[in-house]
């Protein structure tokens, strides 16, 4: 006989580890975290320019400038930066979004002050070569050349155009003649104009001596210009039940993002959505991917989530299905969406989507990377730590009849943007009871 499936009880709360908030010059940050046992820093230069900070006509104008972060600095070139930083066992990482160029390194902890220096270095003052511009733009063109042939960058780049018309959200794949404007001289005034002491955050996590690493910093950025602040971004989202289709003749899979935009996560009720989401579509025993994966075999990989920016989100269903049965899939979608508004959950199913929420929530705090992961989500959406410390019981809180209601109060099937990528010929019957169809 099989066993009764444990009980989980609830997780208990969660705690940041202590963290230290420090002032630097200009106006500029320091957070340190402490965290894990082994003697390991790292660390993340995060500065507030992104791709939402690019011109309309000058799309991946930032992508062009990452990749010229990696020719060094005034000091130093290419080779002497990369070898300066091997030199302490480290290599340049460089990330970003809409809002945040990241410049990280991971070093030893008796490294740490050394790799501050050298990031605050680049951050101030990167090199801009003419030399290496005709290189880098065909490494630009080659990236839009395979962005446009995958599936997945397309229906992405058709659901935010449709979402957000040609705000800069909405700017995703950029015409190649506009790279065509790209210069050294272009990058570095961009560079300049949108970076500075006053959008400088530097963090911190793992083993390391904070004094000679906030020593480091202080000396690095002293004297660096201290620029305009961040400005704000007033994006107003638009979705209405309308089929975006970019036809792919031949294609043996549709590819499709279904969605709407919802409350960001300064709203009482996000927490509440996420485990809304997490029910629903966004977690493996979810019910959308029971039905069209497990049950009916339409799709390997379907998932929701929640995408966020500053005072803005959406909500959306990605999957890939087989073209034949893009219609059905569509029908089930919708169908296991207006089956929970219509029907809160049981407390049964509930409990488990809420242990998931919890569990994954303290597993992705588990590690230093993933706290600066954290740190940096509540910096950007202007959260403080009561948001970590009180998620936990949020996530406890939610009802049966409150994941019922966000999805009637969010998730309005008829008012979801739907970006279809597939063979028209094969399809277009299949998804026209779903909506007007949009070439």
């Amino acid at each position: 006989m099989i066993p009764p499936r444990p009980t989980v009880p609830p997780l208990a709360a969660f705690t940041l580890p202590p963290r230290r908030v420090e002032a630097l010059p200009g106006g500029a940050r320091a957070t340190l975290i402490e965290a894990g046992t082994l003697p390991v820093a790292l660390i993340r230069l995060s500065i507030r320019t992104g791709s939402a900070d690019v011109p309309a006509d000058s799309i991946w104008l930032d992508r062009f400038i990452h990749d010229y972060l990696r020719e060094g600095t005034q000091q130093r070139d290419a080779l002497e930066f990369a070898s300066a930083l091997a030199a302490i066992g480290g290599r340049l990482e460089v990330d970003a979004d809409e809002h945040t160029t990241t410049l990280g390194v991971d070093v030893l902890a008796e490294h740490a002050p050394a790799a501050v220096a050298l990031l605050t270095e680049l951050a101030r003052g990167p090199r801009f070569p003419e030399e290496p511009a005709e290189r880098l733009l065909t490494d630009l063109r080659r990236t839009l050349d395979l962005a446009k042939g995958q599936p997945g960058w397309l229906s992405h780049a058709t659901f935010r155009r449709a979402l957000y018309g040609d705000q800069p959200y909405g700017r995703v794949i950029p015409e190649p003649s506009r790279f065509d404007s790209f210069t050294a001289q272009r990058a570095a005034e961009f560079w300049a104009a949108t970076t500075g002491t006053r959008r400088t955050h530097l963090l911190l996590a793992g083993r390391f001596d904070a004094e000679g690493v906030l020593e480091a910093a202080r000396t690095g950025l002293d004297g660096w210009h201290a620029g305009e602040a961040a400005p704000g971004l007033a994006v107003q989202a638009h979705s209405e039940r309308t089929i975006h289709l970019v036809d792919r003749p031949g294609a043996e899979q549709s590819t499709m993002q279904i969605g709407i935009p919802v409350i960001d996560p300064t709203h009482p009720d996000y927490v509440a959505l996420e485990v809304t989401n997490s029910l629903l579509g966004g977690a493996f025993s979810s019910r959308i991917t029971m039905n069209i994966r497990e049950d009916k075999g339409y799709t390997y990989s379907p998932r929701s989530s929640v995408s966020t920016r500053p005072g803005d989100a959406y909500w959306v269903e990605t999957a890939d299905v087989t073209t034949n049965v893009t219609g059905p899939s569509l029908h089930e979608i919708f169908g296991e969406i207006d089956r929970l508004r219509g029907e809160a959950p049981s407390e049964e199913e509930l409990a488990g989507v809420r242990n998931y929420v919890a569990g994954s929530f303290v597993m992705r705090q588990s590690s230093p990377s993933a706290l600066l992961d954290h740190l940096e989500f509540l910096d950007l959406h202007g959260l403080d730590v009561s948001y970590s410390e009180s998620y936990l019981a949020r996530v406890q809180a939610v009802t049966p009849e409150d994941v019922r209601r966000l999805a009637v109060e969010q998730l309005r099937p008829e008012a979801m943007t739907i970006a279809l990528v597939g063979d028209r010929a094969q399809i277009e019957e299949q998804i026209a009871p779903y909506g007007p169809i949009k070439a």
